[in-house]
């Protein structure tokens, strides 16, 4: 029996369905996350939604005035988006279901959605706007009137940050010769590779003319341009294929891609509140440790004090992370091991140092009898020592603890980023639309360099 691109990709859509909906069940938020993120949970909820319901949508980009939503009318049975002639007319996002010709196996509909002209607003505001309108697209139809403007460039890259797929269409194509549509063919394609590199896109712009005009000579010798009908075939020749062959595994992306996002503002959010708490934590153990240090004469004391100290710290930052760990028991021992290999530096440069000041410590107070206690005076600046070391160690490992609990729980809470992998892995030649999907989130990377500063 053959499986069909569609039923793999129905199948995946499935899987990340089950997938997504655990994680939404076992989600726990306190009232103070409730507030703070409920807006971006209700756009996860609307995602798994629209998977559930295999409604995918597709958001077009582009300037003022390129044919954005001429481009959606032709796509349509009947004009649903309101144009301008003159000059463009959107200013506020619009949406229109599209029914294709034939039905596509795994897919309800398609929702077809027009937003405003990138170049309406300047400056970093632009990227705001295409990260914004680009959270809810499945795909997304960049129309370009001409060769890529700062505008557009400032929305690919943003496109690209966000992991979106693109489709990028030359529009008013009937305007120029076929020579003229070759070198702007050509200029589009060295844009976009010195943009995003050589690999970001392996497909040339798709050309149309979504609202043709042809001069006519009137009765009375004027010349007027009349309507013809678009020409919008290679645009949905590619939508058809691509919603036939991969529109599910797009939905299926996309719904991962808003699930890690919202994981990692909730990794931000907690870290955020409880950044204060724990930096207490991290100095109470420090000092307890340091005056323990200084004070006991004995060096395996010394040594195991430290170890002690260190394995409370590490409960107790579990504790305040709300990641507690098993009171008893391999599981238990299995983490703390797996912590303890994670810092092992960090522990066995202080042991060291300790031991070895300890040791030093240890023969001055020895030699104090034979000496008539001249020995014990190099033992202060020792003890001293060894206390500033056991307060700079104590924080450094309070701080690679929190980094190494809170990255690890985000990895156990969304498994998005490991399945996303495999998806993206899996694209086909014939579906470059697939390589864009490569977002920071489903990289396995969910501890970001910008996270590090809202650690204790």
């Amino acid at each position: 029996m053959t499986i069909t691109a569609a039923d793999a990709g129905g199948a995946v859509a499935n899987q990340t369905l089950a997938l997504l909906e655990r994680w939404r069940r076992m989600l726990a938020l306190s009232p103070r996350e409730h507030s703070r993120l409920g807006p971006h949970l209700r756009l996860v909820d609307r995602q798994l939604q629209r998977l559930a319901r295999r409604r995918p949508r597709l958001v077009v980009f582009g300037r003022v005035g390129v044919g954005k939503s001429s481009v959606l009318n032709a796509l349509l049975p009947s004009p649903c988006f309101a144009v301008d002639v003159a000059h463009g007319c959107t200013r506020r996002q619009q949406q229109a279901e599209w029914l294709p010709p034939a039905p596509i196996p795994g897919l309800e509909a398609v929702d077809l959605v027009d937003t405003p002209g990138l170049d309406e607003i300047q400056g970093s505001a632009q990227a705001r706007l295409a990260h914004r309108l680009a959270l809810g697209a499945d795909l997304v139809l960049l129309v370009l009137g001409g060769d890529v403007s700062a505008p557009e460039a400032t929305a690919l890259v943003e496109l690209r940050r966000c992991g979106k797929p693109v489709l990028l269409v030359l529009n008013r194509a009937d305007t120029w010769t076929p020579a003229e549509c070759c070198q702007l063919v050509a200029a589009i394609g060295g844009r976009v590779r010195q943009l995003l590199g050589d690999g970001a896109i392996r497909t040339a712009p798709l050309m149309i003319a979504a609202a043709p005009r042809q001069p006519q000579q009137l009765p009375d010798g004027r010349i007027r341009s009349e309507a013809t009908p678009p020409q919008v075939q290679p645009l949905q020749e590619a939508l058809l294929h691509l919603w036939r062959s991969d529109g599910a595994r797009l939905l299926a992306l996309n719904s991962l891609q808003a699930v890690s996002r919202f994981q990692r503002l909730l990794m931000r959010c907690r870290l955020q509140q409880r950044r204060a708490r724990a930096q207490q934590l991290i100095g109470r153990y420090a000092i307890a440790k340091a005056a323990g240090l200084a004070v006991n004469p004995v060096m395996l004391v010394d040594l195991a004090g430290a170890a002690t100290a260190d394995t409370g710290l590490i409960v107790q930052l579990a504790d305040l992370y709300g990641i507690p760990l098993p009171r008893a028991g391999p599981q238990r021992q299995a983490l703390l091991r797996q912590l303890g290999t994670n810092l092992l530096w960090v522990g066995g440069a202080q042991l060291g140092l300790q031991g070895a000041l300890g040791l030093v410590k240890h023969l001055l107070l020895a030699a104090a009898p034979f000496t008539g206690g001249l020995s014990l005076a190099p033992a202060g600046p020792v003890a001293l020592a060894q206390a500033t070391l056991a307060v700079h160690t104590t924080r450094l490992l309070g701080r690679l603890t929190a980094h190494r609990l809170v990255a690890a729980e985000a990895l156990r809470l969304s498994p998005s980023a490991t399945m996303a992998q495999c998806l993206v892995q899996q694209r086909r030649p014939h579906a470059p639309w697939l390589c864009w999907t490569q977002a920071e989130e489903l990289r396995g990377q969910p501890f970001a360099r910008k996270d590090a500063a809202l650690l204790p």
